[in-house]
């Protein structure tokens, strides 16, 4: 990497799986750029058997892949495996992704080894009363730790007393060149039946407690109450047809397209003529920072940092998360003239580039990397 010392040092990178998730698809993008490079880690970890679709991928750059799936909710043996494996390995420094994985390698390094760098999304941290010490003890004694937006930093801070001093934020990183060639508004319209004239709003996520799908149905609920003319695609894990009794059995069948997991979600956004968010918690959320990169506005509740995201109200409006009415005022202000919307967030490119693309988080991250492991640590040579 450019403006920064030489490295030898042996780094592992930790996640917890290497599914269909932001924070996954954020680790394939930073392990694809550094491959090759002197700040490839020398191994990935991956703490269960939920590989697909990334583990290939991963592979596929010449990382070696270690799967360590557990066998029961806390598995010493796992934990034990991840230590032999790091000891082996050689490994001078950990970077672990999201806050299960970073307390597994915190335990496994509890006597000596290799230092870490934990690493958080959100501020969502289940409560047990175990994992809160471990949590806790892992940030007060971290060298670095990574946050992926400012509410988050601040959480890690406040209430799991991490060391304002080490936390640091690396927003996510999108490769917006590489996004814009992929999409293909009018092909994606023609697949879903719809013409150019139909106003379209988004989701995209999966069917858990944060994203608050019950918020959505509603949101949905009163927007297409308002504009009959609108429709709407959900996509997303657990978010098929087999989601539509559980929340979505108010709502007209052809006017909510359920399309459940897709790998082609910027192309998704693009036909879109805006995203929803109706999380009640997130971080710096890929989906927000793609809609925005392809032209789409967003109407989201107040979480994360996706009010800086968006430019305060330059691509998109930030309500009262759970202000169901605000949604679809915001959102029928949005689609009121949908061309001008397009343009008027278009207009971000330049800001979103320099701030969020994925060049500056990989160079963020390997700026933790190196002061976790210190001037004069093994491996760094000042250039």
């Amino acid at each position: 990497m450019p403006d920064l010392p030489a490295c030898s040092a042996r780094i592992a990178v930790v996640v917890t799986q290497l599914g269909l998730g932001g924070a996954e698809r954020q680790t394939a993008l930073l392990l694809e750029r550094l491959a090759g490079t002197a700040w490839a880690p020398r191994l990935v970890v991956c703490l269960s058997d939920h590989v697909a679709p990334w583990g290939e991928t991963i592979r596929a750059l010449g990382y070696p892949l270690e799967v360590l799936p557990r066998r029961r909710s806390f598995d010493p043996g796992r934990l034990l495996r991840l230590r032999r494996l790091l000891a082996r390995e050689a490994i001078d420094l950990v970077h672990a992704v999201h806050m299960l994985a970073s307390g597994y390698c915190a335990l496994a390094t509890l006597a000596g080894g290799p230092r870490l760098v934990p690493t958080a999304r959100g501020t969502v941290v289940p409560r047990h009363a175990l994992r809160w010490a471990v949590y806790r003890r892992m940030l007060r004694r971290a060298p670095v730790v990574i946050a992926n937006s400012r509410r988050g930093a601040d959480f890690l801070c406040e209430r799991l007393g991490a060391r304002p001093a080490a936390v640091r934020v690396v927003p996510n990183g999108i490769d917006f060149a590489a996004l814009r060639q992929a999409v293909a508004r009018e092909t994606v319209r023609a697949g879903l039946g719809l013409d150019e004239a139909v106003p379209l709003v988004a989701f995209v996520g999966k069917d858990n407690r944060v994203k608050n799908i019950p918020r959505l149905a509603a949101v949905l609920e009163g927007l297409l109450a308002r504009r009959p003319d609108v429709r709407a695609i959900v996509a997303g894990v657990g978010l098929d047809e087999a989601a539509r009794p559980k929340h979505f059995a108010r709502l007209p069948r052809e006017r909510v397209l359920l399309l459940g997991p897709r790998p082609d979600v910027p192309a998704l956004l693009a036909a879109a003529d805006l995203l929803l968010v109706t999380s009640d918690s997130e971080g710096c959320p890929n989906a927000v920072l793609e809609a925005a990169g392809v032209g789409t506005p967003v109407v989201s509740g107040d979480v994360g940092d996706v009010r800086t995201i968006l430019g305060g109200a330059a691509a998109g409006t930030v309500v009262a998360v759970d202000d169901v009415t605000a949604y679809v005022e915001a959102a029928l202000a949005w689609l009121d003239d949908r061309a001008a919307a397009r343009e008027r967030v278009k207009r971000e490119w330049p800001r979103l580039e320099r701030e969020y693309g994925v060049e500056a988080m990989v160079h963020r991250t390997v700026v933790c990397w190196r002061d976790a492991l210190g001037k004069g640590a093994p491996g760094i040579t000042e250039t």
